[in-house]
């Protein structure tokens, strides 16, 4: 099967996993998107974080940083 919009081959890996895909990955209008679990109880994950590409690649950065977290960077991001 083609894709719909760039005349591309889809490949078969795709259609096994979205069988009614009528484009490839790359004229999806699909976003990519990251989920990171956030602490709500004192020791527990029980919610998650659903961020864009963009944000979970500032999240990874700052994940390297000591006491610096999703919820800590989603925080401040409403707040601008």
């Amino acid at each position: 099967m083609y894709c719909s919009k760039c005349g591309n081959l889809i490949p078969e890996a795709r259609l096994k996993a979205l069988p009614s895909a009528k484009t490839c990955v790359h004229c999806s209008q699909a976003q990519r998107v990251a989920g990171f679990p956030l602490i709500t109880g004192k020791t527990e994950y029980s919610a998650l974080q659903i961020v864009s590409q963009a944000d979970a690649q500032q999240l990874h950065k700052m994940g390297a940083r000591r006491g610096t977290g999703a919820s800590t960077y989603m925080k401040r991001e409403k707040r601008n």
